[in-house]
């Protein structure tokens, strides 16, 4: 089993990591790589509480569009493919993902996360039943994982909009985990949850409303409220629930040494969660791209991107 898991692992970071470049070819940072396609560099740094995370992430991303319409509905219709690098001090992965998006409002991904797990931290934990406690001391007293590989396969519908200065998004990310620790579950550090070893199903959606103030050259800020849910279907007992505040400063133009700088800023309050229901958390993240998107009124610009400091981070 672990041998299998093994090599499906490495052919699949394999394929992550050739299948998006040799589709676009390759191209200088900020130039088209094709008719039309435009590659763009993203990194970020983030860190949370309540869970206590801390991660950094590269994504390498082209884009090429698949309409000329001047309609708002179809004039951001495009494909897309990206490569995505994770690292926290519990996990490091190297995944992959395709983009279609056959409406401005509507992105459909599809995509492959290898992982290797370092063993630090509580990770890949094994754990004989999903009513096991699996909270912090639990952990704990229980002592560090193991060290070993994994493996996520999803497919995340968004819906998105803007009406002039109010944008909304509701998204649902449908995931299948493999890993190779020993137990028939194992505890996993970025959604705080445990997962069966083979093949666990779980869902992840989101959303948010949030209203967008330009600043002019200054770039803009939005403030509004985030709903997000973490549902295990083989255990509804471990539903986690949050609802908060989410800020987003773009700051339109280079500073503090990163191109085109976004800020990110979540204040949680759990709903649902097996130990910290009505327990607040947060979490902050900057990023920076080399290349500024183009999109056009109906598009929230990188809302759905599956890294934003708004989503779980891997705990540390």
């Amino acid at each position: 089993m672990l041998s299998k898991l093994l090599r499906l692992v490495l052919a699949v970071t394999l394929a992550c990591a050739l299948v998006p470049a040799a589709a676009a070819q390759t191209a200088p940072a900020g130039e088209t790589s094709g008719p039309g396609v435009q590659r763009a560099f993203r990194g970020q740094l983030g860190a949370s509480i309540n869970n206590p995370g801390l991660q950094q992430t590269l994504e390498l991303v082209w884009t090429k569009p698949t309409s000329s319409s001047a309609n708002p509905l179809l004039s951001d219709a495009h494909v897309a493919a990206g490569v995505v690098h994770i690292l926290t001090p519990a996990v490091t992965r190297l995944g992959g993902w395709v983009e279609y998006s056959p409406l401005s409002v509507l992105d459909l991904r599809a995509g492959a996360d290898p992982s290797s797990y370092f063993g630090t931290f509580n990770s890949l934990m094994s754990f004989d039943a999903y009513s096991d406690p699996f909270d912090s001391d639990t952990r704990e007293a229980q002592g560090d994982g193991e060290a070993g590989v994994g493996l996520r396969l999803y497919f995340a519908p968004t819906l998105k909009m803007k009406a002039g200065p109010v944008v909304m998004q509701a998204s649902v990310e449908l995931d299948r985990w493999w890993s190779s620790a020993a137990g028939p579950l194992f505890f996993e550090p970025r959604l705080d949850t445990l997962i069966s070893t083979s093949g666990g199903g779980l869902a992840n959606s989101s959303a948010l409303a949030m209203y967008q103030w330009s600043l002019g050259r200054g770039g803009t800020l939005s403030a509004g409220a985030i709903h997000q849910q973490t549902y295990v279907f083989d255990a509804p007992a471990n539903r986690i629930q949050r609802v908060g505040f989410i800020a987003v400063r773009d700051f339109g133009r280079d500073r503090f040494w990163l191109p085109n700088p976004r800020l990110t800023v979540i204040l949680w309050n759990f709903l649902d969660d097996p130990s910290r229901k009505g327990q607040w958390g947060g979490a902050v993240a900057i990023r920076g791209q080399q290349t500024k998107a183009e999109h056009t009124p109906a598009m929230i610009a990188d809302l759905s991107t599956s890294e934003l400091a708004s989503e779980r981070m891997a705990a540390v």
